[in-house]
């Protein structure tokens, strides 16, 4: 089996968990359940995944550092706002739409570069980042206006996930070894088991027993195999290809709203709309995908 075949089908794996895992999330949040909670007590679940790996591949000469300290702050400190941000906007988005909505990273990436580094776009990229506006206009008009509800809450979520990311790739860089798969998983190991440390510190202040982990499972094994696929995607494919792959996840949780609405009684996991409505969200969500694949495929490195 070739590294390409085998990146694309862990990207296709976490893209897929990831939307199943957005289900999930709504679930737990419908039942009472706070952002916060949810947020923690995910964290706190995969980190129990990632401490299982740290005494096979952490190295401590290399991760107790300043240097990698500071590098797991960016991580961690974007992961928490970024899930925080997420979380909340579950309450007032619908999984089928907030996938596609987490495209508009690119034109968040895209500005803070612009301020920041003063870095040169091709037009090909412009256009992307056009074409990405313009599908979360069309994912999110609703009776002849736009519906704003919950977009604060993704705009904290977009900015986390990119300081996030920027952060990971930083980490894994530092504990980079000759084998990208075993990279993959230092990095990942590294980053959660931190994190779950510090998510440690609201089980208190936010009643988190048993049974809020056990209600936050679900969500939390999806996002384990999603992030396992993710890092072996990242790793085989690089960054660029890696994201075309990912795009795909927009495109999966549409599909799984449609059927959801359809099957399921429960209204919360997903509104049942009318078929112009559900098209008209299938072609915003083939734009996002269509946005993030040119952008990635014009990008460097």
């Amino acid at each position: 089996m070739s590294d390409n075949f085998l990146g694309i089908i862990g990207g296709l794996v976490a893209a897929s968990m990831q939307s199943v895992a957005y289900l999930f999330g709504r679930k737990f949040l419908a039942g009472s359940g706070s952002a916060n909670q949810l947020l923690f007590s995910s964290i706190i679940i995969t980190s129990v995944v990632s401490w299982l790996l740290v005494p096979f591949f952490v190295d401590w000469d290399v991760v107790l550092t300043w240097r990698m300290a500071g590098k797991l702050l960016i991580v961690n400190g974007g992961l928490f706002v970024g899930h925080w941000g997420f979380f909340s906007a579950q309450n007032h988005i619908e999984s089928s739409r907030i996938a596609s909505l987490m495209g508009l990273k690119i034109v968040l990436v895209m500005l803070l570069v612009m301020i920041f580094v003063h870095t040169e776009f091709s037009l090909w990229q412009y256009t992307a980042v056009f074409m990405a506006t313009f599908a979360a206009v069309l994912m999110n008009w609703s009776k002849g206006k736009l519906d704003w509800n919950g977009m604060g809450f993704l705009l904290f979520a977009l900015l986390g996930y990119a300081v996030s990311d920027l952060g990971i790739q930083l980490a894994v860089d530092e504990v980079r070894v000759s084998d990208p798969i075993e990279s993959a998983i230092r990095g990942f190991a590294v980053c959660y088991s931190s994190a779950g440390v510090v998510a440690l510190a609201a089980v208190k202040p936010l009643k988190i027993n048993f049974k809020v982990l056990e209600a936050a499972l679900p969500q939390a094994v999806c996002w384990i195999i999603s992030m396992g696929g993710l890092y072996v995607c990242f790793g085989l494919l690089g960054a660029a290809f890696g994201n075309v792959v990912q795009a795909s996840r927009g495109v999966i949780s549409l599909l799984l709203g449609i059927i959801v609405s359809f099957i399921s009684a429960d209204a919360v996991l997903e509104q049942k709309q009318s078929v112009s409505v559900w098209i008209r969200r299938t072609i915003a969500a083939l734009m996002m995908f269509g946005a993030i694949v040119m952008y990635a495929l014009t990008s460097k490195g």
